[in-house]
């Protein structure tokens, strides 16, 4: 595998990015609803109170007009694997306390975005995130296995430092040109992103608004594709436990919940380097 950037460099992006989402990581343990609107949290753990900002949201139960459907995409709570930067996968771990927390916020915050079912991810972490959001606003849950995370291969449940050690080019290439990476029983970016956008395209189409609960590389890919912007900026999307974007169909664009500016600007004009990858 020919690599442009040396794996020494790469690899130091990767652990600079690693320290920074550690930090972030841990910052979004047991937030606010008004922390989940940010990328990063009080440095000092301090409950905000809880806020919305400027894109409104929709009154329960109201059906969207033809055209204007918007669908919100969510990440699950936090595991003990998030804590540990392991590669989860399939694992049929639950949530934290923390987590659980999360998610509470998270429904709280959707309350008037009139949601009318969830569909989620099949992986534990997932459905539990989705039925504790479904049981707060009494909506419906079922699960479609297109939002499922990433299959990762031989990387599932190694963490970071054990697949940087391992397999240090093709770590090094996912650091730096993500969408580049084929590895025998691993999924690539554009295959996931194929199956996740159909799942949003299917949502799109429904009479009313739908939250996808699903994991850190779907809603990345599924950002990236509503934007119209390549997969090789996959590491520009930032997902912390919990948040949730809204795709809007008919302008082509998407906003973390609550926030009035398109993610596009932020995306194209980032100088940030990579994010972590860890779902």
């Amino acid at each position: 595998m020919k690599i442009t950037p040396s794996v020494a460099t790469a690899r130091g992006e990767c652990g600079r990015a690693a320290r920074r989402s550690a930090l972030e990581e841990h910052d979004v343990v047991e937030p606010t609803p008004g922390d989940l609107l940010k990328e990063s949290s009080s440095p000092t753990g301090e409950a905000r109170v809880p806020r919305l900002q400027a894109r409104p949201t929709r009154t329960p139960g109201a059906t969207q007009e033809p055209g204007l459907t918007v669908v919100y995409l969510a990440r699950h709570g936090q595991t003990e694997s998030n804590l540990l930067r392991r590669y989860t996968g399939y694992s049929p771990e639950p949530l934290t306390a923390a987590g659980r927390g999360q998610i509470g916020g998270l429904a709280a915050q959707l309350g008037l975005a009139g949601i009318a079912e969830i569909w989620t991810s099949e992986v534990t972490r997932a459905r539990e995130s989705a039925e504790l959001v479904g049981s707060v606003l009494s909506i419906p849950v079922r699960a479609d296995a297109r939002l499922n995370e990433m299959r990762m291969g031989p990387w599932e449940g190694l963490t970071e430092d054990q697949v940087a050690a391992r397999f240090p080019e093709a770590s090094a290439l996912w650091c730096t040109l993500p969408d580049r990476v084929k590895i025998e029983g691993r999924e690539t970016l554009d295959t996931l992103a194929t199956r996740v956008t159909a799942a949003v395209q299917d949502a799109v189409r429904q009479p009313h608004a739908v939250l996808l609960m699903t994991h850190v590389a779907p809603m990345r890919v599924a950002v990236l594709s509503a934007l119209g912007l390549p997969l090789r900026l996959y590491k520009r999307v930032h997902v912390a436990n919990a948040d949730c974007v809204q795709v809007d169909q008919l302008r082509g664009e998407v906003y973390r919940l609550g926030e009035g500016q398109s993610l596009r600007q932020r995306l194209t004009l980032s100088l940030g380097g990579p994010e972590s990858s860890v779902a």
